[in-house]
């Protein structure tokens, strides 16, 4: 455009003293060098991002569980507030090198609907495990010195029924084992298609907002540097609400990274399965399915509808 809008503007070449085709050649090489492509950081740098950047969420957000079963020390809300606080400052670290998606959820879904990379989905998959499965193991050693006396206060015994009311620091599990138990009649409050229900449409949320507040496109999104912020109060917002329910993972690896360790320090079939025996799957299958759905939503119901930019 650039081009065809001072092409042949004669008095402007005289007033700066170049020629008609001098203008030419200094634009065109300026527009050649703004819309030269952006070149994508090396496929291992940005796995190591998400390695960092998924670490720091389940080091804070898990930390927080830890803080709240073993102590006391935090209430529901202030748990919900501390994984927020987690994928805001992970966003900030990983950010501007692997996208911080930390959640394949996120990462199979902007493949699917905005040109992921598809030959880095599994690298970064199993990036954001290894980072889930060290914050883990990080977790463990920080609060190492309470797990026995934890065990003994709540009557549970590690690799035993009823262990998930210590393991949840970990994973998830549905209903909230806290906050609601683990008997009988607890466990009637949340059936599995009740569980799968809630990871999915929490889920589409998470994708739904993501997308909203990275739409380049869109004139509501947040000033440069604030993104992080929103995306964080999001799940604030939705461990809030769904915390009780299924622990609310909505991410498929803040479960499984967590679940492997678990599995090797002795929680034996309590990690997997499961005691319902689906858990070790139902918190991988319901947030792909919502997060795929989540931004088929934004891209077909809302993003066709925004008013285009001047």
């Amino acid at each position: 455009m650039a081009y065809f809008e001072l092409h042949g503007q004669v008095p402007v070449g005289e007033t700066l003293g170049l020629t008609n085709t001098e203008i030419v050649l200094q634009v065109s090489k300026e527009a050649s060098i703004e819309t030269k492509p952006a070149v994508l950081p090396s496929l291992a740098g940005q796995c190591v991002a998400e390695v960092i950047g998924t670490f720091i969420v389940i080091l804070l957000g898990d930390g927080a569980v830890a803080a709240a079963v073993l102590t006391g020390a935090l209430d529901g809300w202030a748990v919900a507030v501390m994984w927020g606080l987690a994928v805001t400052f992970g966003i900030y670290v990983a950010g501007s090198i692997s996208g911080a998606h930390f959640n394949p959820a996120v990462t199979i879904t902007m493949a699917i609907l905005r040109g992921f990379p598809l030959s880095r989905v599994v690298p970064f998959i199993l990036s954001q495990i290894a980072g889930a499965y060290l914050a883990s193991a990080c977790i463990y050693g920080l609060w190492r010195g309470f797990w026995s006396g934890a065990a003994e206060r709540l009557g549970v015994s590690i690799g035993q029924p009823g262990s998930q009311k210590l393991m949840m620091i970990f994973s998830c599990f549905y209903p909230n084992p806290g906050s609601i138990g683990i008997d009988a009649a607890a466990m009637a409050k949340v059936s599995t298609t009740g569980a799968l229900l809630t990871e999915i449409v929490l889920t589409m949320f998470l994708l739904l907002m993501i997308f909203a507040l990275t739409e380049e496109t869109s004139t509501g999104t947040p000033q440069a540097g604030l993104g992080p912020i929103f995306v964080g109060l999001t799940v604030t917002a939705i461990v809030g609400i769904g915390a009780p329910l299924t622990m609310d993972a909505v991410n498929p690896v803040r479960d499984f990274g967590p679940r492997l360790f678990a599995y090797t320090v002795g929680y034996d079939r309590v990690a997997f399965p499961g005691p319902r025996g689906n858990e070790w799957w139902l918190y991988i299958v319901g947030p792909i399915i919502g997060g795929v759905l989540g931004g088929i939503v934004y891209r077909y119901f809302v993003k066709r509808f925004l008013p285009a930019r001047n």
